[in-house]
C-alpha cells in the first residue's frame, strides 16, 4: 500500500475522511491484495507495476492497473491550493486554447463518461496533451502515453460525499490538485551529468544510443552512459528549473 501524502481528513470537505477509509483504505488495499495474490508464481512477480499494465490482460492488468492509478490519483491531490505554474499553462495552452478551456474539455469528458472509469490527461513521445477517457482500469500507459493527471470517476470515489453528483465530485476535484506535481510530469526534468557539462532533455532523448525523444530519464535503463564521459546514470542529478 502506497503512504498517502496527507492525512485522511486533510481533503475534506471535498473528500470526506470517511471516503478515503472506504477508498483508500479498502478499495485500493483489495486491489493491491488480489494482485499480490494473482502474480504469485508468476513472471509477473518479478515485474514493475508499469511493465504488468503493458503485458497482461484480464484479472491480472484490472488489479495492476487499478493499483496504479489509485496511487497516481491520490498521490496527485493535496489540501494546499497553488496556482498552476507557468511553464504548465504554456503547454496547455498551446494544446487546448487556454488553461480554462483544458479544465472545459477535461470536466465535460469526466462527468459525461459512461459508467465506470478514470479520465487522463496523458502526453505522447512529443510532449503533445490529450483528454483520454478510459473505461474500467483503462490507463494511457497501453497506448504508449504518459499519464500526467488523472480522475477516478468510478461511483466509489464520490458517493459517499456527493451521492449521484458526479459532476459537484468533478467541479470540487478541481480545487484539490497539486498542480506542482501535474507541472512535474508534464515537463519531465532535466538531469545533469556530475562529471561533465553533459545534459540530458528527455525531450530530446539521446537517439544515437537507442533512448527516443520524449523518454523521461526515469525510463532510461540503468546501464545507460553518458555520451561525453560514460558514466552511468546514477551519476546524474536533476536540474532545480
Amino acid at each position: 500500500m502506497p503512504e498517502l501524502p496527507y492525512a485522511l481528513e486533510a481533503l475534506a470537505p471535498k473528500m470526506s475522511a470517511e471516503t478515503f477509509e472506504y477508498h483508500y483504505g479498502k478499495h485500493l488495499q483489495t486491489y493491491v491484495d488480489n494482485l499480490n495474490r494473482l502474480i504469485a508464481g508468476t513472471p509477473y512477480e518479478e515485474m514493475s507495476l508499469e511493465e504488468i499494465i503493458r503485458k497482461a490482460d484480464g484479472g491480472i492488468f484490472n488489479n495492476a492497473a487499478q493499483t496504479w492509478n489509485h496511487t497516481f490519483f491520490f498521490r496527485m491531490l493535496t489540501p494546499d491550493r497553488h496556482p498552476v505554474p507557468g511553464k504548465l499553462a504554456e503547454r496547455l495552452a498551446r494544446d487546448f486554447g487556454s488553461v480554462e478551456e483544458f479544465k472545459k474539455q477535461f470536466t465535460q469528458a469526466a462527468v459525461g463518461l459512461f459508467g465506470s472509469g478514470w479520465v487522463w490527461l496523458a502526453a505522447d513521445k512529443s510532449g503533445k496533451l490529450s483528454i483520454v477517457p478510459k473505461s474500467n482500469a483503462g490507463n494511457p500507459l497501453t497506448d504508449g502515453l504518459r499519464p500526467v493527471m488523472t480522475i477516478d470517476v468510478w461511483e466509489h470515489a464520490y458517493y459517499i460525499d456527493y451521492r449521484n453528483r458526479r459532476a459537484d465530485f468533478v467541479a470540487a476535484f478541481w480545487e484539490l490538485i497539486d498542480w506542482r506535481k501535474v507541472a512535474d510530469r508534464c515537463i519531465p526534468k532535466r538531469y545533469k551529468c556530475t562529471a561533465c557539462d553533459y545534459v540530458y532533455d528527455p525531450e530530446k532523448g539521446d537517439p544515437e544510443t537507442g533512448i527516443a525523444p520524449g523518454t523521461p530519464f526515469e525510463e532510461i535503463p540503468a546501464d545507460w552512459t553518458c555520451p561525453l564521459c560514460g558514466l552511468y546514470k546514477d551519476a546524474f542529478r536533476a536540474i532545480e528549473e
